[in-house]
């Protein structure tokens, strides 16, 4: 399944017999104005993604972005924190429960020896249970920051900051219980997107200066936690500044942000419409490609109703242009009217 992030236009989706690196290379093939991919960590589309660069480096065409997926790396240390959380939790419950078995000994006049070591004990890997979930929190607190367009700080994250995060909460990051948060973190594709935000704020040709006030603004914006009087003064002087440097930053506020908003970090958008499509598959004994094919032209030509693309089609924002039909008007037509229709429109001026 492909999804395009911006119009969330279901592009394509096949039902195959494997999905190894072949078979995604042949589906990346199709589309030869594929500039980026933003994917989960999937042995079979990692290696399609691979396939495709190696084939395009070879016959000197433009480098295809490799971005690994953030949502799918946030849900995993999410897991493995609960996880943690879950292990010092109930080593908390057994050296409470053997605290208890040591007290009701004492009560009882009956004789303690031999009890106190291992309660000590299990105190003492209750405590380090704790402390080490505490600092697992705390250093994935820490990690996910790196994944922000933003350092809490204000200021316009890089990659070589996010791996210095990263870094400072690696060591608290241990165990087999991290294991595959650890590798998904160390991947450089996890910061690919960071590295497309400064290549395209570089490409908006603005001066340094008026850039960087923007950018404090737009930080200070996407962050309202750090708004105070101090905050609050310090945005009134950059305000101030651009105002009189560059008389339609404002505009160019809106460009700052247009860039932002196009540096896609997740692939959640093709889980959002494969749940869809799983809820629909659920009501049939058997999902056929032609079925799968209909439902994918009736999600690209439903009008979203809420949102910034609201009242608006799938196909449309992605500039392709059909009759305004509905799904059941669309499907009505016979292939000799729909192409009627179709060469009218080339024909409307």
């Amino acid at each position: 399944m492909v999804v395009e992030p911006e119009s969330l236009c279901w592009l394509t989706g096949r039902m195959v017999k494997a999905r190894d690196g072949v078979t995604w290379a042949e589906e990346f093939a199709r589309f030869p104005a594929l500039l980026a991919v933003v994917r989960d960590d999937g042995s079979g589309l990692g290696k399609g993604v691979k396939l495709e660069r190696a084939r395009r480096r070879a016959a000197g065409l433009p480098e295809l972005d490799d971005s690994l997926d953030v949502f799918h790396t946030l849900r995993e240390g999410g897991r493995a924190l609960r996880t943690t959380w879950g292990a010092a939790a109930r080593a908390l419950e057994r050296a409470d429960a053997a605290q208890k078995d040591f007290d009701r000994r004492g009560r009882q006049g009956r004789s303690c020896q031999g009890h106190g070591a291992p309660l000590n004990r299990l105190w003492r890997q209750a405590e380090r249970a704790w402390d080490q979930a505490t600092a697992a929190e705390t250093a994935w607190k820490q990690a996910k920051s790196a994944f922000e367009f933003f350092t809490p700080e204000g200021r316009l994250n890089g990659r070589t900051q996010a791996e210095a995060v990263i870094a400072a909460a690696w060591p608290h990051l241990g165990g087999a219980t991290w294991a595959k948060t650890r590798r998904l973190l160390l991947r450089r594709e996890s910061f690919t997107f960071l590295d497309q935000v400064h290549e395209r704020l570089a490409g908006l040709g603005l001066d340094p200066a008026v850039l960087s006030a923007l950018l404090d603004l737009e930080g200070l914006r996407r962050q309202p936690w750090r708004l105070s009087a101090a905050t609050r003064a310090w945005a009134l002087v950059r305000t101030a500044q651009l105002t009189k440097a560059c008389p339609d930053w404002r505009d160019e506020a809106g460009r700052v942000r247009a860039v932002l908003r196009g540096a896609w970090r997740a692939s959640s958008l093709v889980e959002c419409v494969n749940s869809v499509a799983r809820m629909q598959q659920a009501r049939h004994r058997k999902m056929s490609q032609e079925l799968l094919d209909l439902k994918r032209l009736y999600w690209n030509l439903r009008r979203f109703r809420t949102g910034r693309r609201k009242d608006q089609t799938p196909y449309g924002l992605l500039g392709v242009k059909l009759p305004d039909l509905s799904f059941w008007e669309f499907l009505k037509l016979t292939p000799e009217e729909l192409r009627e229709k179709l060469s009218a429109m080339e024909d409307t001026p």
